[in-house]
């Protein structure tokens, strides 16, 4: 991206997880003016974006506050206290199904809808929707985690739908997802992980960050590995 496009300010959701924590740390280290949002922010807007009556919310804070340049959305659901990655179909909940989806998608589908409507046609806007390499369906080869890859798929094609109604308000407009490769966090925690394959927040934020800035509209509509490498939908 030419400097004339850089974006300055940034609105990130998901600050209280490990990656969503280290890139305001990232984004503030390089001068970015970082707004957040989270269902327990210790800054910014304490609010689930999972309920309906969030995007109404949003709405009013962003015209108060005004667009952001760029959105990176972090949070993400894998398992909780009750609940894992199902190993088989006789595992698969459809309650848990159901709170996959919320979290993994809803609160994605939710948080666009706000923007959208603030969404303006005279500067380009980027959009990042932190995906997994899992909801690739093409890259499925072992099955299994049935929520997780579902609600990670849907993500996908809803991201891949914005992405072109978006290009169309502005051709600068990029809307796309970016797998960050297994981080060390609660999320990872109860799986055994290679250590040359766990990589650290601060690490993932970098990564993260020099994929936004390293391209330009073509990124629209992909989904990117940490590398940069594009992966199969």
């Amino acid at each position: 991206m030419s400097s004339e496009s850089v974006a300055k300010t940034v609105l990130i959701i998901g600050v209280n997880g490990a990656i969503g924590s280290s890139l305001v740390t990232k984004y503030k280290s390089e001068g970015w003016t970082v707004k957040c949002i989270s269902r327990a922010a210790n800054e910014g807007l304490n609010l689930d974006l999972t309920e309906v009556s969030s995007v109404d919310v949003v709405e009013a804070h962003l015209k108060e506050q005004g667009c952001p340049d760029l959105v990176i959305h972090c949070s993400g659901l894998l398992h909780d206290s009750l609940n894992m990655p199902e190993r088989q179909l006789e595992e698969l909940d459809t309650d848990w199904l159901m709170k996959s989806l919320e979290v993994n998608l809803i609160s994605h589908v939710h948080l666009a809808k706000a923007i959208n409507r603030v969404l303006t046609k005279e500067k380009p806007f980027t959009w990042v929707s932190l995906s997994a390499m899992v909801g690739s369906i093409s890259d499925n080869g072992l099955g299994g985690w049935y929520s997780y890859r579902t609600s990670k798929a849907a993500l996908n094609m809803f991201i891949k739908g914005v992405s072109l109604e978006w290009k169309r308000r502005n051709k600068g407009n990029r809307t796309f997802l970016i797998h960050p490769g297994t981080t060390k966090s609660n999320m990872s925690s109860p799986f055994s992980v290679r250590k040359d394959k766990l990589y650290s927040p601060e690490l993932s934020a970098t990564r993260i960050y020099d994929v936004i800035e390293n391209t330009g509209v073509e990124a629209n509509g992909q989904f990117y590995n940490w590398n940069s490498n594009v992966i199969p939908w």
